[in-house]
């Protein structure tokens, strides 16, 4: 039997938006670690082959930081739109 209600926890849907915000963060400041990995792992080529993956990794780490920051906004939007919905339906049982 499907159930009429509907339960939203928004402490989870602020903790989640935390996290992508946090994890949009760290995949913006990825390429100084690269760079500094390279500078020492000791063997030249090695290096290079550092500076190569990370060249390549930049293209990939910005598309997925694109879309980690439409999800956390996507997250923020259902949070804001569930309670103002559930502020109103409130508001009209009071009233």
């Amino acid at each position: 039997m499907a159930s009429d209600k509907i339960k939203v926890d928004y402490n989870d849907l602020n903790d989640l938006d935390g996290k992508l915000t946090k994890i949009v963060s760290t995949m913006g400041s990825d390429g100084s670690t690269m760079s500094t990995l390279a500078s020492v792992v000791g063997d030249p080529r090695l290096s290079q082959k550092v500076l190569d993956f990370a060249g390549s990794w930049a293209v990939h780490r910005l598309q997925i930081k694109e879309d980690l920051e439409w999800l956390r906004d996507k997250v923020r939007e259902i949070s804001e739109g569930l309670e103002k919905a559930d502020a109103d339906l409130a508001s009209g049982l009071e009233g």
